[in-house]
């Protein structure tokens, strides 16, 4: 793990942002974790890579504020992304990584400014044998992560690409609470595991129709009842 975070004192309530993930991390287990002197805040600024393919595990985080991209590089040169740490939430990966005593076999990287608390390898084995509300907050993380890779199976095997873009840009705006998502091509091609120019080509599309306007670096969605009738297969195909 990437040693480019800096440490703080500072008591954060990982909770008043709210999230899908909130009930994740209770309150209880909030004021458990922060009650531990093994337990640090710490903080990445943005696009900091702070675990590598091949890296040995030495802590375990729990993003209080920001996200953090897991992602696996292919030979080809284009990236493919596993899933988002979002606030509450910790990398099950990472988790594994450390009761197996593996290394880490992707790559992982903020994408805005995280704020987390850091929990030592040792304490996340003891605590998961020990602690009842660990060891219902990981393997809570990991049924939700089963669920997301059943989802992500089920996408690739039966969903066009076009659907599955529609619903990307329905959520991200859903995410942003508004219709302007910050988003390259390239970030849109890894999250749905295609090519930037396929990606491009049906963003094109979509604009051609009207259901999209595209600038440097972002997408506005304009017609979010065109999009969900993509979504669920509702119109010509654009794949």
């Amino acid at each position: 793990m990437s040693e480019s975070f800096s440490h703080s004192n500072k008591q954060t309530n990982g909770l008043e942002n709210g999230g899908a993930s909130a009930s994740m991390l209770s309150q209880e287990m909030l004021d458990f974790l922060q009650a531990q002197d093994e337990v640090k805040q710490i903080t990445a600024p943005p696009h900091t890579l702070v675990c590598q393919s091949g890296d040995r595990c030495e802590h375990l985080l729990i993003v209080l504020q920001g996200r953090v991209k897991v992602f696996r590089p292919a030979a080809s040169g284009r990236s493919v992304t596993l899933y988002y740490i979002g606030e509450h939430e910790s990398c099950i990966l990472t988790a594994s990584c450390i009761l197996n005593d593996l290394p880490f076999p992707a790559f992982a990287e903020t994408m805005s400014e995280v704020n987390a608390l850091s929990i030592p390898p040792e304490k996340v084995s003891q605590w998961l044998s020990q602690e009842p509300l660990w060891q219902r907050y990981i393997m809570g993380l990991l049924s939700q992560r089963m669920a997301d890779l059943i989802e992500l199976v089920n996408a690739l095997a039966f969903q066009a690409l076009d659907a599955r873009l529609a619903d990307w840009l329905l959520r991200q705006a859903e995410s942003a609470q508004g219709a302007r998502i910050a988003a390259t091509h390239q970030m849109i091609a890894e999250d749905l595991a295609s090519s930037r120019e396929v990606i491009s080509r049906l963003l094109k599309e979509f604009a051609t129709d009207g259901m999209i306007t595209m600038g440097r670096g972002e997408i506005t969605v304009l017609d979010h009842e065109a999009l969900t009738r993509i979504c669920h297969g509702n119109t010509q195909n654009h794949s």
